[in-house]
Protein backbone atom coordinates (compact mmCIF):
# COMPACT_ATOMS: atom_id res chain seq x y z
CA UNK A 1 0.00 0.00 0.00
CA UNK A 2 2.68 2.28 0.88
CA UNK A 3 4.36 1.79 -2.53
CA UNK A 4 1.48 2.42 -4.24
CA UNK A 5 1.34 5.87 -2.23
CA UNK A 6 4.94 6.60 -3.16
CA UNK A 7 4.49 5.58 -7.03
CA UNK A 8 1.06 7.65 -7.13
CA UNK A 9 2.89 10.83 -5.32
CA UNK A 10 5.87 10.30 -8.03
CA UNK A 11 3.52 9.71 -10.78
CA UNK A 12 1.87 13.36 -9.51
CA UNK A 13 5.44 15.15 -9.33
CA UNK A 14 6.23 14.18 -13.19
CA UNK A 15 3.00 15.39 -14.30
CA UNK A 16 3.45 18.87 -12.52
CA UNK A 17 7.12 18.64 -13.39
CA UNK A 18 7.13 21.78 -15.71
CA UNK A 19 4.59 23.79 -13.31
CA UNK A 20 7.27 23.15 -10.75
CA UNK A 21 10.12 24.33 -12.81
CA UNK A 22 8.41 27.42 -13.98
CA UNK A 23 7.80 28.21 -10.36
CA UNK A 24 11.13 27.97 -9.48
CA UNK A 25 12.46 30.23 -12.70
CA UNK A 26 9.60 32.80 -11.49
CA UNK A 27 11.02 32.68 -7.88
CA UNK A 28 14.39 33.01 -9.22
CA UNK A 29 13.55 35.73 -10.99
CA UNK A 30 12.00 37.50 -8.72
CA UNK A 31 14.89 37.13 -6.19
CA UNK A 32 17.35 38.31 -8.59
CA UNK A 33 15.80 41.68 -9.40
CA UNK A 34 15.56 42.46 -5.59
CA UNK A 35 18.69 41.73 -5.26
CA UNK A 36 19.46 44.01 -8.34
CA UNK A 37 17.35 46.56 -6.73
CA UNK A 38 19.08 46.65 -3.60
CA UNK A 39 22.30 46.98 -4.82
CA UNK A 40 21.38 49.29 -7.20
CA UNK A 41 20.21 51.46 -4.12
CA UNK A 42 23.48 50.57 -2.16
CA UNK A 43 25.53 51.84 -5.48
CA UNK A 44 23.26 55.19 -5.41
CA UNK A 45 23.88 55.75 -1.89
CA UNK A 46 27.74 54.68 -1.78
CA UNK A 47 28.97 55.21 -5.47
CA UNK A 48 27.01 57.81 -7.17
CA UNK A 49 26.30 59.60 -4.10
CA UNK A 50 26.95 63.30 -5.86
CA UNK A 51 23.71 62.06 -8.49
CA UNK A 52 22.55 59.08 -8.12
CA UNK A 53 19.91 59.66 -10.87
CA UNK A 54 22.41 60.61 -13.76
CA UNK A 55 24.55 56.95 -12.54
CA UNK A 56 22.08 54.60 -12.94
CA UNK A 57 20.88 56.68 -16.46
CA UNK A 58 24.39 56.54 -18.01
CA UNK A 59 24.52 52.51 -16.91
CA UNK A 60 21.21 52.40 -18.63
CA UNK A 61 22.28 53.86 -21.75
CA UNK A 62 25.44 51.82 -21.71
CA UNK A 63 23.50 49.00 -21.62
CA UNK A 64 20.85 49.87 -24.41
CA UNK A 65 23.32 50.74 -26.62
CA UNK A 66 24.93 47.23 -26.08
CA UNK A 67 21.62 45.77 -26.69
CA UNK A 68 21.83 43.83 -30.33
CA UNK A 69 18.23 43.16 -30.12
CA UNK A 70 16.17 46.64 -29.09
CA UNK A 71 13.09 45.47 -29.24
CA UNK A 72 13.11 42.56 -26.76
CA UNK A 73 15.41 44.65 -24.47
CA UNK A 74 12.36 47.30 -24.58
CA UNK A 75 9.08 45.08 -24.28
CA UNK A 76 11.58 43.13 -20.88
CA UNK A 77 12.28 46.16 -19.23
CA UNK A 78 8.51 46.83 -19.54
CA UNK A 79 7.53 43.52 -18.33
CA UNK A 80 10.32 44.15 -15.40
CA UNK A 81 9.07 47.59 -14.52
CA UNK A 82 5.30 47.25 -14.58
CA UNK A 83 5.79 44.20 -12.55
CA UNK A 84 6.99 45.94 -9.82
CA UNK A 85 5.66 49.64 -9.89
CA UNK A 86 2.31 48.74 -12.19
CA UNK A 87 0.48 46.73 -10.01
CA UNK A 88 1.72 48.35 -6.79
CA UNK A 89 0.52 51.52 -8.08
CA UNK A 90 3.59 53.76 -7.05
CA UNK A 91 3.88 54.09 -11.39
CA UNK A 92 0.60 56.39 -11.33
CA UNK A 93 1.26 58.07 -8.12
CA UNK A 94 4.56 59.22 -9.34
CA UNK A 95 3.11 60.37 -13.07
CA UNK A 96 0.41 62.18 -10.68
CA UNK A 97 3.44 63.79 -8.64
CA UNK A 98 5.12 64.82 -11.75
CA UNK A 99 2.37 66.44 -12.96
CA UNK A 100 1.97 67.96 -9.82
CA UNK A 101 -1.67 66.46 -9.45
CA UNK A 102 -2.40 66.57 -5.66
CA UNK A 103 -3.13 62.80 -4.30
CA UNK A 104 -6.37 62.41 -2.82
CA UNK A 105 -6.87 60.24 0.55
CA UNK A 106 -4.92 60.16 3.82
CA UNK A 107 -3.05 57.24 2.69
CA UNK A 108 -1.97 58.60 -0.95
CA UNK A 109 -1.21 61.48 0.98
CA UNK A 110 1.45 60.18 2.94
CA UNK A 111 3.01 57.94 0.21
CA UNK A 112 3.03 60.82 -2.04
CA UNK A 113 4.84 63.39 0.95
CA UNK A 114 7.70 60.24 1.66
CA UNK A 115 8.41 58.82 -1.42
CA UNK A 116 7.80 61.75 -3.93
CA UNK A 117 8.34 64.78 -1.99
CA UNK A 118 10.99 64.50 0.27
CA UNK A 119 14.81 63.35 -0.02
CA UNK A 120 13.80 59.40 -0.89
CA UNK A 121 12.52 60.57 -4.06
CA UNK A 122 15.76 60.22 -5.53
CA UNK A 123 16.44 56.62 -4.73
CA UNK A 124 12.67 55.81 -5.78
CA UNK A 125 13.60 57.14 -9.46
CA UNK A 126 16.79 54.88 -9.17
CA UNK A 127 14.80 52.29 -8.42
CA UNK A 128 12.51 52.44 -11.09
CA UNK A 129 15.11 53.12 -13.73
CA UNK A 130 17.24 50.26 -12.07
CA UNK A 131 14.27 48.01 -12.67
CA UNK A 132 14.50 48.87 -16.64
CA UNK A 133 18.16 48.37 -16.04
CA UNK A 134 17.22 44.85 -15.15
CA UNK A 135 15.13 43.78 -17.49
CA UNK A 136 17.73 45.17 -20.14
CA UNK A 137 20.56 42.86 -18.77
CA UNK A 138 17.92 39.95 -18.63
CA UNK A 139 17.01 40.53 -22.33
CA UNK A 140 20.80 41.07 -23.46
CA UNK A 141 21.12 37.47 -21.70
CA UNK A 142 18.22 35.73 -23.38
CA UNK A 143 19.54 36.50 -26.74
CA UNK A 144 22.93 34.68 -25.15
CA UNK A 145 21.73 31.42 -24.22
CA UNK A 146 21.22 29.79 -27.40
CA UNK A 147 24.62 30.57 -28.34
CA UNK A 148 25.76 29.14 -25.14
CA UNK A 149 23.62 26.11 -25.50
CA UNK A 150 24.49 25.60 -29.26
CA UNK A 151 28.25 25.67 -27.96
CA UNK A 152 27.98 23.51 -25.39
CA UNK A 153 25.46 20.67 -27.55
CA UNK A 154 28.76 21.03 -30.40
CA UNK A 155 31.04 19.81 -27.46
CA UNK A 156 29.01 17.57 -26.26
CA UNK A 157 28.51 15.76 -29.37
CA UNK A 158 32.49 16.11 -30.25
CA UNK A 159 32.93 14.62 -26.87
CA UNK A 160 31.14 11.45 -27.52
CA UNK A 161 32.77 11.16 -30.67
CA UNK A 162 35.96 11.31 -28.92
CA UNK A 163 34.63 8.90 -26.39
CA UNK A 164 33.80 6.36 -29.26
CA UNK A 165 37.31 6.57 -31.09
CA UNK A 166 39.29 6.30 -27.95
CA UNK A 167 37.07 3.03 -26.96
CA UNK A 168 37.76 1.90 -30.57
CA UNK A 169 41.61 2.08 -30.83
CA UNK A 170 41.57 0.98 -27.01
CA UNK A 171 42.98 4.29 -26.02
CA UNK A 172 43.42 4.52 -21.65
CA UNK A 173 40.34 5.20 -19.16
CA UNK A 174 40.66 8.52 -17.12
CA UNK A 175 38.28 8.88 -14.04
CA UNK A 176 40.33 11.47 -12.13
CA UNK A 177 39.75 13.72 -16.04
CA UNK A 178 35.69 12.67 -15.97
CA UNK A 179 35.48 13.90 -12.08
CA UNK A 180 37.41 17.06 -12.34
CA UNK A 181 34.90 18.05 -15.00
CA UNK A 182 32.14 16.65 -13.07
CA UNK A 183 33.34 18.99 -10.60
CA UNK A 184 33.82 22.21 -12.65
CA UNK A 185 30.42 22.05 -14.18
CA UNK A 186 28.82 21.26 -10.67
CA UNK A 187 30.52 24.82 -9.21
CA UNK A 188 28.22 26.36 -11.04
CA UNK A 189 30.35 28.73 -12.95
CA UNK A 190 27.63 29.85 -15.39
CA UNK A 191 24.60 30.77 -12.97
CA UNK A 192 27.21 32.71 -10.80
CA UNK A 193 28.03 34.63 -14.26
CA UNK A 194 24.44 35.48 -14.90
CA UNK A 195 24.30 36.38 -11.65
CA UNK A 196 27.04 39.03 -11.72
CA UNK A 197 25.79 40.44 -15.12
CA UNK A 198 22.36 40.83 -13.80
CA UNK A 199 23.01 42.90 -10.62
CA UNK A 200 26.90 44.34 -10.52
CA UNK A 201 26.16 48.09 -10.84
CA UNK A 202 28.80 48.40 -13.65
CA UNK A 203 29.39 48.57 -17.03
CA UNK A 204 30.12 45.13 -18.44
CA UNK A 205 31.38 44.56 -21.81
CA UNK A 206 29.03 40.84 -22.53
CA UNK A 207 31.72 39.32 -24.84
CA UNK A 208 34.63 40.02 -22.14
CA UNK A 209 32.25 38.45 -19.81
CA UNK A 210 30.46 35.29 -21.39
CA UNK A 211 33.17 33.87 -23.67
CA UNK A 212 35.35 32.48 -20.71
CA UNK A 213 32.13 31.07 -19.25
CA UNK A 214 31.25 29.59 -22.69
CA UNK A 215 34.43 28.30 -22.91
CA UNK A 216 35.01 26.61 -19.50
CA UNK A 217 31.58 25.04 -19.98
CA UNK A 218 32.52 23.87 -23.37
CA UNK A 219 35.63 22.18 -22.66
CA UNK A 220 34.23 20.82 -19.07
CA UNK A 221 31.10 19.16 -21.03
CA UNK A 222 33.21 17.91 -23.77
CA UNK A 223 35.99 16.23 -21.25
CA UNK A 224 32.88 14.38 -19.49
CA UNK A 225 31.55 13.08 -22.45
CA UNK A 226 34.86 11.87 -23.67
CA UNK A 227 35.56 9.86 -20.76
CA UNK A 228 32.22 9.31 -19.96
CA UNK A 229 31.74 5.66 -19.09
CA UNK A 230 28.76 3.32 -17.39
CA UNK A 231 30.33 2.49 -14.09
CA UNK A 232 32.18 5.48 -12.68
Amino acid sequence: MAQQRESGADGVKQFFWIFNQAIHLSLWFLLMICIALAVDLAAAYFLWRDDPVAGITKLLHFYWDQSTVPELSMRVASWAYRGLFGWTGLDDAAKRWASGEIASGVFAKTIQRDLFEGPAHVYVIVAMLGAKLFGIRAAMLITVIPQYLLIVAVACGDGLVARYIRRACGGNESATRFHHAKRLLSVGVAPLVMLIWLVVPYPLQMHFLFFPTVLITAVSVWMLTKYYKKYV
